[in-house]
């Protein structure tokens, strides 16, 4: 069984830009434009290491970022 991500990205922000963060599926993704980083979670646990993160296109950050907002306002 999976954990909810969605009240750690309350708690956790971008390593790289101290933005905040939105749930992808099972991975987080910084909210600012100029960053656009993507944190996996791999056996449960934030891999919150700009290192490791991997950089998402434009178009489709812009697709997650709205659709995380509109789920959760």
């Amino acid at each position: 069984m999976s954990i909810d991500l969605q009240p750690y990205a309350q708690l956790l922000v971008c390593p790289a830009c101290r933005s905040k963060l939105v749930v992808d599926g099972r991975s987080f993704l910084c909210r600012s434009e100029s960053c656009r980083l993507r944190y996996d979670v791999k056996d449960d646990i934030p891999v919150m290491l700009s290192d490791e993160a991997k950089t998402v296109a434009s178009e489709e950050w812009a697709a997650i970022v709205q659709r995380a907002i509109a789920t959760n306002a």
